[in-house]
C-alpha cells in the first residue's frame, strides 16, 4: 500500500479544495445557488466546433485534440475510455498529479453509485495487477488497487496502461463532482507506485510526435471550445507571443516567479515559486504570500460592487509581465456574486512562497507543457 506524503499530499489537498471551491466555499459564504445540472455545451456542439476546417488545418502534425467541458468555471474535465470494448469516463486532466484512476465496479462508496465504474470482466484487454494504492486528500481520499488495460484518449489507443481502480472514495467532494476520476499529467517522479503516466505512454508508443501538450480553457461558462491538444499546440488559439519558462524541478510543473506587483506596489515576499496546475480552479498560495497579495488588493465585495475599482495583479515570469485584471482573478459566480480567486493555505516548508497557477491563470494564458524541453510556455489566449 502506498501513502502519498509531504508535498504530494499537500497539493492533492489543495486540488480537491480548489475543484470544489465554488460549491463548498461559496455555500459556506451563503452566496452560491448550487446547480447540479450540467450547463456546458453538448457533445454535438463540441464536435461541430472541433470539426471547423480552420482549426483542423492549423493543428500541428500528429496532434490529438480532446474537447474539455467547463462546469461552473470550477471543474474542467473530458472523455477517456478504458478497456475493450471501451468503457467511458469523464476525468479531470490534471497537471498537478501523475496517476489515472477511475471508480471500480467493486467500489462500495455512495459517490461511486453516482458515477461511471470500470468492470474488468467486460474487457478483453484487461490484465490483473492487484497492487494496492492510497491517495489522501484534505477533503477525503481514495484507495483501491492497480490494473492494466487499453486506454483510449482522443481517439488514440494507449496499450498496457496501468491505472487505479478505486474501491473507496471518502468525502463529499467526489459525490458532487461532475467527473468520474482523474488523469494526471505531471512528471513520473510524483506518480503513486511509479506508474508511467498516460501521456508518457502515448508519446513513447509513437502516437504523437511531440512530447508536449497544451491547455486552452474558455473564459465563459457554457462556452464551447475548451480543448486539450496532445502533441503540440494549436496556433489559432493564441496571439503566439510565446514565453518559454524553464522548470526548476521535474515533479510538478514548477517554475520561478520573479516578482508580483499589485497595482504599483510590489509584494514583499521574494523567491516566489509557481506550480501550473490545471486541476486547481483558483490561485492557491502559501498563506504569507497570499496574505500580502490580498492586503494590497483590498476587500473584494461579495456583491461585486467594487470589481471595476480593484487593482491589476501582475506576475513577472522569466522577464515577461502577466497582468491579471480583476475580471481575471475574481471568480464571478453571477453579476452580484464574487469570490477573490487568491486563496491562502498552510503550505509545507518545501513549498514555502509558492503560488499555484490554476485555471484562472490558464484561462487567460494558453499554456504549453513540454516534457522534451523541460519547460512551460505561455501565450495570450484568444
Amino acid at each position: 500500500m502506498f501513502l502519498l506524503l509531504n508535498s504530494s499530499i499537500f497539493l492533492a489537498n489543495n486540488k480537491m479544495k480548489a475543484l470544489a471551491c465554488v460549491l463548498i466555499l461559496g455555500l459556506a459564504l451563503g452566496i452560491v445557488d448550487i446547480n447540479l445540472n450540467p450547463i456546458h455545451t453538448t457533445p454535438e456542439e463540441h464536435y461541430a466546433f472541433f470539426m471547423n476546417q480552420k482549426l483542423r488545418t492549423h493543428l500541428r502534425a500528429s496532434s490529438i485534440y480532446v474537447p474539455v467541458n467547463n462546469y461552473e468555471d470550477a471543474q474542467y474535465y473530458g472523455p477517456v475510455s478504458i478497456g475493450t470494448p471501451p468503457q467511458n469516463f469523464e476525468v479531470v486532466f490534471d497537471t498537478g498529479s501523475s496517476n489515472l484512476w477511475v471508480p471500480s465496479k467493486s467500489c462500495t462508496s455512495i459517490s461511486c453509485f453516482t458515477h461511471n465504474t470500470y468492470n474488468s470482466a467486460k474487457s478483453s484487454t484487461y490484465v490483473k495487477n492487484g497492487q494496492s494504492f492510497v491517495i489522501e486528500y484534505g477533503s477525503g481520499g481514495v484507495k483501491g488497487f492497480l490494473s492494466q488495460d487499453t486506454v483510449t484518449w482522443g481517439g488514440a489507443k494507449i496499450v498496457n496502461q496501468v491505472f487505479g481502480e478505486v474501491t473507496s472514495e471518502q468525502g463529499t467532494s467526489f459525490a458532487v463532482a461532475k467527473f468520474d476520476g482523474i488523469l494526471g499529467m505531471a512528471w513520473q517522479t510524483i506518480s503513486v507506485d511509479n506508474v508511467t503516466p498516460v501521456f508518457q505512454n502515448l508519446f513513447s508508443q509513437g502516437t504523437v510526435s511531440q512530447n508536449s501538450f497544451a491547455f486552452y480553457l474558455t473564459r465563459n461558462i457554457g462556452q464551447a471550445g475548451s480543448t486539450l491538444t496532445l502533441g503540440g499546440y494549436n496556433s489559432t488559439l493564441s496571439k503566439n507571443d510565446w514565453n518559454q519558462v524553464p522548470l526548476i524541478a521535474e515533479d510538478y510543473w514548477r517554475i520561478g516567479i520573479n516578482g508580483i506587483t499589485v497595482g504599483t506596489k510590489a509584494v514583499a515576499v521574494s523567491n516566489i515559486r509557481g506550480i501550473v496546475d490545471s486541476g486547481t480552479s483558483l490561485l492557491v498560495g502559501d498563506t504569507t504570500l497570499v496574505n500580502d497579495i490580498n492586503a494590497l488588493i483590498g476587500t473584494v465585495n461579495k456583491d461585486c460592487s467594487n470589481l471595476k475599482s480593484l487593482p491589476t495583479v501582475t506576475l513577472n515570469i522569466n522577464g515577461q509581465n502577466y497582468a491579471l485584471l480583476p475580471t481575471d482573478y475574481v471568480l464571478q459566480i453571477s453579476s452580484t456574486q464574487c469570490i477573490n480567486g487568491f486563496m491562502g493555505d498552510a503550505f509545507p516548508s518545501q513549498l514555502a512562497n509558492t503560488l499555484i497557477l490554476g485555471d484562472l491563470f490558464i484561462r487567460k494564458f494558453y499554456t504549453l507543457f513540454d516534457f522534451g524541453s523541460k519547460s512551460v510556455s505561455f501565450a495570450t489566449a484568444l
